[in-house]
Formats: C-alpha cells, sequence, structure tokens
C-alpha cells in the first residue's frame, strides 16, 4: 500500500488542501473535515481517470493529513496560546512549536487544538452586544 500525503492550510475565507503526490489534486472547504472529505473525493477522480495513476494505487493507499497550523495562528494573532493549550490540554511550550512550525502536529495533538478553539468561539458567540 502506497502513502499519499495531503498539506491541508487555512486562509481568512476557508481551508484548502493538496496531495504532494498527485500534481495539481486539490480541494477546499469551509471547515477542516469539509475539506478532508472533498480531497478525498478528488483522490478517487483522479484514480479513475488516470490510468498511470490508478495502476500506481491499484493496491490502495493510505492517506495522512497534515495541517500548516502555522497559518491558522498567524490569522489568529490575537489569541492567548497559553489559554488555547490550557483549553486544549496541551503543554503550552509544544503548541508554540506547532504553532511555529517547529515541531509537526499530528492528527490527535490538531483535533485538541480544533477543540480548544472552537471552545473559545463558543465563548465569544455567547455575547451579545447591546444596542
Amino acid at each position: 500500500m502506497k502513502k499519499l500525503t495531503a498539506i491541508i492550510e487555512r486562509n481568512e475565507d476557508a481551508f484548502f488542501a493538496y496531495v504532494k503526490e498527485i500534481e495539481g489534486c486539490t480541494a477546499g472547504g469551509y471547515s477542516y473535515e469539509e475539506v478532508k472529505e472533498n480531497l478525498e473525493e478528488m483522490i478517487q477522480i483522479f484514480l479513475e481517470e488516470d490510468p498511470e495513476l490508478h495502476s500506481n494505487y491499484k493496491n490502495g493507499y493510505k492517506l495522512t493529513f497534515v495541517s500548516d497550523i502555522q497559518s491558522a495562528f498567524k490569522l489568529l494573532s490575537e489569541i492567548n496560546m497559553s489559554a488555547i493549550a490550557n483549553i486544549s490540554n496541551i503543554n503550552p511550550s509544544l503548541l508554540r512549536q506547532y504553532a511555529t512550525g517547529k515541531k509537526p502536529i499530528s492528527e490527535k495533538q490538531l483535533r485538541k487544538v480544533h477543540y480548544g478553539l472552537s471552545e473559545v468561539i463558543k465563548k465569544l458567540e455567547s455575547f451579545t452586544v447591546a444596542k
């Protein structure tokens, strides 16, 4: 079984992903899960339409997702990393290493960070502004 690596990046509007081993295989989405699903669909389309790719991956593949968490934290410079680390149950120093790209983040750790960020979002959404 061959390996494929999907890089997921974030900008101000959405998530984008591409497969390192398959030129032109890209996808987008408004959530992390949506971009993952869309990319898997694109991989299937590429494998169905390209005989060489189909032959190369006829025995299947293992897809590994790698997140560019640095781009997310650049967009969220107002966020207190120590607070996110605390909510996410991650060591603050380790989270800073992920955010600066000094250490790659695993899928499990990324889910913890997503949880921490979603908890902050829930708190922010619970406030209303008086008019």
